[in-house]
């Protein structure tokens, strides 16, 4: 019996835990992104393209067949917008949790559904355009392009199969269209996944537009249609990818900014090291400049070693340090040496000094409008990790103190830790997991008198058992696998930048 009304007594609190947790994340889930809404996005979609449906019939007759054709043609759209919602909720249910995306993929869809309904209209009767040409002109590629460019491969074939199943609908559930959507879509969304120059682009627009001519001609089955006809279908169809790639070109700019996406076209750009906040880092600050280069190289290729944005994480080591503009000389890396300007400060104006540089960075970026995931790094590549040196400095001279004038009653007898610590927050991702390792790895191996590949990987070793132990890696979603292959590619690329060389004789 007793047994009994303890299970009970479990299986309540576990019920009471479940609706705490559940009433803390409706509480805690802004008004924007809340399920409601995201009904909401998906009713526009669809109703979207239910009124591009219905737009042909306007003015018509009230014909029954027509009417129950256009109900008919509408519930499809709806089920089409179910199908895609329930593919959104395999691949990537995080998207389904965002409805900023959600919406960003629903105009998405309007890039290809819009011109498509147009292009009919266009090749209606009475119309220069004839109908086999205008089908071949439908931008099946721009959606999945734009989405995977935008949000990832996932998206990309979502909004792919959605825009090719409404353009079949649209078209009076053409199954060329279908096919030649889902083949376009494939094409496009394998290769856009790590596409890096907008003039990769075009060349993407080409290939796409060849494999929906292969899809076309594969699907024909009636007689082959006369020359002149052929050859201006094939080149319909390459026009057709055309098209889609420069849609894309124009519109990525706009959709970035509107939804504050950083794409790895917008990165690339940010490698160049003419940059204004780099330049001046090389000027004011050499020897943080010099620190960033080295940053970037282990970030980058620990990065790699686990699958993360490599060039994210690149781009983030090269600016994460600017804040060290506004007072360089306070810095060891740039400060000469002998006279250090914190021999004359207390260690806790030090620490201030020193821990400022990452809200004067986060400043700067704003200032030269850095995408939102750099601006996350610099401000959480130190975490509330702890100013070690200025700490342990306050520590000796405590002790002195004390030493001195005696332990007196109620006299402190420890450095407040909390003081020493920035502010945060800890790293949130892999990328900023890495760079925040990265930096305080390749800091300390400036002071290795021998750099051997023991030695640093005993340095590497007691730096992340360090951080690890601090709990500053809690929430950057980095395995223990992913952090023992972190380690690896920091110790290979230490190696390669500090290996020593002969020494050459004297002439």
């Amino acid at each position: 019996m007793a047994l009994g009304i303890s299970k009970l007594r479990e299986q309540r609190l576990k019920e009471r835990q479940r609706e705490a947790a559940r009433l803390t994340n409706a509480a805690s889930t802004p008004w924007w992104n809340r399920p409601t809404l995201g009904v909401v996005i998906g009713t526009f979609a669809w109703l979207s393209a239910s009124l591009l449906l219905y737009s042909r019939h306007m003015g018509g007759g009230e014909d029954l067949n027509e009417t129950l054709a256009l109900a008919s043609n509408q519930l499809l759209l709806l089920l089409g917008v179910l199908l895609t919602t329930g593919f959104l909720a395999v691949l990537t249910p995080s998207l389904l949790r965002d409805n900023g995306r959600l919406l960003l993929l629903a105009l998405i869809g309007l890039t290809t559904l819009l011109p498509s309904e147009l292009l009919l209209h266009a090749s209606a009767e009475g119309m220069q355009l004839p109908r086999p040409m205008a089908e071949y002109l439908f931008p099946l590629a721009a959606a999945p392009l734009l989405a995977t460019v935008l949000l990832g491969a996932p998206a990309g074939v979502a909004v792919g199969l959605w825009s090719s199943y409404g353009a079949a609908i649209l078209d009076g559930r053409s199954l060329t269209v279908l096919v030649v959507g889902l083949v376009a879509t494939s094409v496009a969304c394998v290769l856009s996944r790590n596409v890096r120059r907008r003039s990769q682009l075009i060349r993407m627009g080409l290939i796409v537009g060849l494999a929906e001519l292969l899809a076309g001609i594969a699907l024909l089955d009636r007689p082959a249609p006369e020359f002149p006809l052929a050859l201006a279908q094939s080149a319909t169809c390459v026009i057709s990818g055309l098209i889609a790639a420069v849609a894309t070109i124009v519109l990525l700019p706009a959709f970035e900014a509107l939804f504050g996406i950083t794409t790895n076209i917008r990165l690339l750009e940010l490698t160049d090291l003419g940059h204004p906040l780099l330049q001046r880092l090389a000027c004011e600050a050499p020897g943080t400049y010099h620190h960033s280069l080295m940053v970037a190289n282990l970030a980058q290729a620990a990065a790699e070693a686990i699958g993360a944005n490599s060039l994210l994480a690149r781009v983030a080591a090269y600016f994460h340090d600017i804040g060290k503009l506004t007072k360089p000389g306070f810095f060891t890396e740039n400060s000469q040496p002998g006279h250090s300007p914190h021999d004359d400060l207390a260690p806790s104006m030090s620490s201030l000094l020193v821990m400022a540089h990452v809200k004067e960075g986060l400043s700067l970026a704003l200032l030269h409008r850095l995408p939102p995931p750099v601006l996350d790094i610099i401000q959480q590549h130190h975490g509330s990790g702890l100013v070690a040196f200025f700490h342990h400095k306050a520590g000796q001279q405590l002790q002195a103190e004390q030493q001195i004038i005696g332990r007196g009653v109620g006299r402190r007898t420890a450095v407040d830790e909390s003081h020493y610590r920035y502010a945060g927050p800890k790293p949130a991702t892999r990328e900023s997991g890495i760079i925040a390792l990265a930096d305080a790895i390749e800091a300390a191996s400036r002071s290795l008198e021998k750099p051997t590949p023991a030695h640093l990987r005993d340095l590497v070793d007691h730096i992340v058992d360090i951080r690890f132990e601090d709990d500053q890696l809690d929430h950057c979603e980095m395995t223990l696998s992913e952090l023992t292959r972190v380690k690896r590619a920091f110790v290979s690329c230490l190696t390669n930048m500090l290996h020593h060389r002969v020494a050459y004789p004297k002439l």
